[in-house]
């Protein structure tokens, strides 16, 4: 059998050889590139979680140690909070929201 014949006869074998070898690498790079992605958004998430909880622990401990909480810093800590539980946070927060929601709104002046 010649060469011409031989390419002749098996050419589509050869093209879906080299589709199904480009097609692969092109998949694994995409699987590659999406596994990284998820990797950079859970550390992305971890980190805002992290700021949410140090931010409402700095306003826990203002607030108790003054004896007071005004309303737009209780409805502030709320919505912190909120992002944080929708992030994953635990309950050691929600402690710490629950005792700035007892404590008392200073009065107006």
């Amino acid at each position: 059998m010649s060469i011409m014949t031989y390419i002749e006869r098996y050419w589509p074998e050869w093209i879906s050889g080299i589709l199904a070898t480009v097609s692969f690498g092109i998949f694994s790079r995409i699987i590659m590139k999406f596994k990284k992605m998820q990797l950079r958004q859970a550390a992305t998430e971890l980190g805002v979680q992290a700021l949410l909880r140090a931010e409402i622990i700095q306003i826990y401990n203002k607030y108790m140690e003054a004896g007071s909480m005004p309303i737009y810093e209780r409805e502030n800590a709320a919505e912190l909070f909120s992002q944080y539980t929708n992030l994953g946070g635990n309950g050691v927060i929600k402690e710490l929201i629950e005792k700035l929601n007892n404590l008392p709104t200073p009065p107006l002046t």
